[in-house]
Parts: structure tokens; sequence; C-alpha cells
């Protein structure tokens, strides 16, 4: 496609968004009210307490798109229920095929990693073994309903069993390298997200409320935390439902190696590598709390600036609903802070991470506080890359192109492109 020209000064409009805020939002809110309940019922063992408080917001999330906001009836969802067609037995098999060989695939990946083998992803394990057989049983009814609705039912679960068949003649390649790069995403991320909410759920669950409140670092130290249990709630939701039914499955995953290497080496095991050997911009451990330690007033402000921005962060997370996933395309957003500027979430961690960190402020004198200050632009160096390479893949879609124009406009960032022409969107091919 050619580049899109907009007229200066033209206000466009924002396309509507695939997910509604304010929905997410009583999602979460069921997610706070049974996780309150779950206070008092800690003696329940960690995979119960794991997935009774996912559940307590996949669950009313799931209903309230399949009811309120009939996903299922979008076009993007690929579904037709006046189609009606009769159940085809054998493509249903080799479907349901496909996706017990790629649990068994990921599975073989998982046993020959050493990284897997870590004492890390032991509790991951542990609750495998109770969701995956649930997970399993599921798929069978829900194979057999979909198919019978799908208006192109060789999808890549279809070319996988196909291609693992042997039956390499009917297998459309790019479909199934789509899909084996999907799986990849959720066989990366679910472990590592499961966990980190884990340990952050508990966390949660142990707060002394009433003592919290007794100093503003403890007050600080709370928010911080949750503004990130935020993001690990709705991310392991996001990652695990990918439903056609919900139009929640993953339409395109990142194709370039350059998105992949940037997105994976901001987070472990490969951030160990990228931060702990490259980018270590904080090794003397003078954060904010020190250097403001004496200053009551100044403290408890920057304090709360450094939770605003947390605070957005995770309301940018909300925006997402059950559509949360690194390297992977599942609707646009155009809702929430995303109505103000494009990448909100890289915005402001970026700057909490400066703020939290004060690399400009160094006990060993200017020269070590300007080399922090060189590292830390590096990590957010790493955040832009990342912006450019989903912006580039999220382009494909034409409903992308129309609000990442529009941004061009109402972004709350217009001002600063005007003079950094480059943060400008450009649909190019």
């Amino acid at each position: 496609m050619d580049a899109t020209v907009v007229a200066p000064g033209a206000v466009q409009t924002l396309p509507e968004s695939c997910t509604s805020y304010g929905l997410n939002v009583v999602g979460f809110v069921c997610f706070l009210t049974v996780s309150l309940i779950l206070r008092d019922f800690r003696g329940l063992s960690q995979n119960t307490l794991t997935l009774v408080s996912l559940s307590a917001i996949a669950l009313p999330l799931m209903a309230m798109e399949l009811v309120q906001r009939r996903a299922y009836a979008r076009e993007s969802s690929g579904l037709d229920f006046a189609a009606g067609n009769a159940v085809d037995w054998a493509r249903v098999a080799v479907k349901l095929f496909g996706f017990t060989m790629t649990f068994a695939i990921i599975a073989l990946l998982y046993w020959v990693l050493p990284e897997y083998h870590r004492d890390f992803y032991a509790p991951f394990w542990q609750l495998l073994k109770v969701a995956l057989p649930l997970v399993l049983l599921a798929a069978i009814p829900y194979f057999i309903f979909v198919d019978r609705i799908m208006r192109d039912p060789c999808d890549g679960y279809w070319h996988c069993g196909m291609a693992l068949l042997g039956r390499g003649k009917h297998v459309d390649g790019q479909v199934l390298v789509q899909y084996a790069l999907g799986w990849l995403v959720k066989a990366f991320f679910i472990p590592l997200m499961i966990l980190m909410y884990m340990r952050s759920y508990q966390y949660f669950l142990g707060v002394n409320f009433a003592g919290m409140i007794s100093s503003t670092r403890n007050i600080y130290n709370f928010f911080y935390e949750f503004s990130y249990l935020v993001d690990l709630l709705f991310a392991c939701v996001g990652y695990v439902l990918t439903v056609r039914l919900l139009d929640t499955h993953i339409r395109s995953t990142e194709p370039s190696v350059k998105g992949w290497v940037v997105a994976l080496a901001c987070y472990e095991p490969f951030w160990a590598l990228t931060y702990g050997t490259f980018l270590a911009y904080n090794t003397d451990n003078f954060a904010w709390g020190n250097w403001l330690e004496g200053y009551p007033v100044i403290y408890a402000l920057w304090a709360a600036t450094i939770l605003v921005f947390l605070a957005l962060y995770a309301a940018s997370t909300v925006s997402f609903g059950l559509r949360f996933s690194n390297l992977t395309h599942r609707g646009i957003l155009t809702n929430g802070p995303y109505r103000f500027c494009k990448h909100p979430a890289y915005v402001s961690k970026n700057i909490s991470w400066w703020l939290v960190a004060v690399p400009f402020i160094a006990e060993a004198g200017a020269l070590d506080a300007l080399r922090d200050c060189a590292l830390l632009l590096g990590v957010n160096a790493i955040y832009y890359l990342r912006a450019r390479t989903e912006e580039r893949h999220l382009s494909w879609d034409p409903v992308y192109r129309q609000y990442a124009l529009a941004m061009n406009e109402r972004s709350i960032f217009r001002g600063v492109a005007k003079w950094l022409p480059f943060l400008r969107y450009r649909a190019e091919a």
C-alpha cells in the first residue's frame, strides 16, 4: 500500500475499539470482590487460589463478551451462525489431533530446554496437572461446535493436523507458520505470566491493610505491587483465552526476527542478559527513596507521581480485556488510555523507571550519573523498537492504520511529534 497522506490539522475519527473498557472494569471488580473473600481462605492450595482468582475475572468477561457484546457475531470472528453446517467428523478429528499434538510438541520443548527444569517453574507444572485435563476435555465439544459455523473451517489446527499426518499437499505453509508462531508465543509467555501472577497474588492476599496505611513507604510499596498485579492478571487470562467464539483468537503473529528479539529481550531469561550484562543502569541501588528519605513532603509527592504513571500503565492493560498478548494481533484498541496516545503502557512504564531509579543522581558523581542515564536510554530504545515493530505488524489491519493516523492529530504527544517527525505514523508498505 502507498503512504497515506492526511491533511495537516485534520482531526481524524477513531475507529471503534475491539474491547469495552467499562466491561473490563466490571470484570476486574469481580476479581477484586472474590479476592477479598479469598483472603479469609488462604489455607487453600496455591493451585486453587490461582484458578479461582483467574476464573473470577475470566468468566464474567467471557459472559459479557458473549451476551452483551455478541463477540461471536462480528465479522472478525470468522463465524457465521446462519451456516449451520453438518458436523464434518473427519475434519474435527484432524483439528483435535493437531491441537493435541501441539501440546505434545510444546511439552517436548519444555522437557528438552534446561530453562524449564529450574525450580522456578515447579508451581506451574503443578498447576498444569490440574488445568490441562480440563482444557483438553473442553476442547472436544468446542471444536465440534465451532467447526460447524466457521466460514473457513480449515484453520491452523486443521493445517497442523494434516501436516503431522503427512498430508503436506493439502497444507498452506503460511497458515501453518502463523499457527506455529502463535503457539510459540503462548508456550513462552503463559508459564512466565502465571508464575509471576502467583507470586504477586500471594503478596496481595497477605497484605495487612491496616498496617499498610501507617506510612507513605508502605502505601507506595502496596500500590507499586498492585499495579503489576493488574497487569499480570489481564496478561494471564489474555494469553490463555485465544478463542474464536469470543473473537479473541490470534489473527496474526509478528513475522519478523527483529520484532521477536526486541520483545523477548524484555523478559526472562533474556532480560538477565539484556539488563544484567549490558544495560544495568542502577548498580549502586541508589533509588529515589534513598535520595529523598530526609524530605517527607517531597518524598510523598515523588511517590505519588510514580504511582500515577504506574496507574496509567495498569489502566492501559485493562483496555485489553481478554485480548492481552505480546507479538500478536487480536484486535485494535482505541479506548482507555489508548484514546490519548499510542503505546500508553510503554510510555508510562518507561517514565516510571526514570522516576524510580533517578539515574541522573549518583553518589559516585556526575560521570556515573551520565553513564546510568545513557544505559536507561538504552532500555527506552528497546521499548521504542518494540513500539515500531508492533506498529508495522498491526498496520496489516486497516483499522489500525485509521487509528494510528488519527493519533497523529489527536495524541497528547502530537506537539512533540511535530518537532520529532519520526514519531509520526506513516502507513507505508
